[in-house]
């Protein structure tokens, strides 16, 4: 399995704890966070939901890791959604 850098943007609510659980899915699974930026989103015409941060998260590892890790993400219960934007050109 080839090993590649992913990009992973989680959707998630503005709670205490939420980067941490998020965090410990990573580190329960072996994976090493190279990059994490957290950003307030704001409500504006781009449809975007008050009281949501986007949290962009760049990993190595197999598109298939991946995949399992963006399904753990979303199990949490502050996560709103997650997406692998590696293969969209969005940087």
């Amino acid at each position: 399995m080839p090993v590649t850098k992913h990009t992973l943007v989680a959707l998630v609510e503005d709670k205490p704890g939420v980067l941490n659980r998020m965090a410990s899915v990573f580190r329960r699974r072996g994976f090493n966070i190279e990059s994490i930026n957290v950003l307030e989103t704001i409500n504006t015409e781009s449809s975007e939901l008050p009281h949501l941060s986007r949290v962009a998260i760049v990993v190595g590892g197999s598109t298939a890791m991946l995949e399992q890790l963006r399904k753990h993400l979303e199990n949490i219960v502050d996560v709103v959604k997650v997406t692998d934007i590696t293969t969209k050109g969005i940087y």
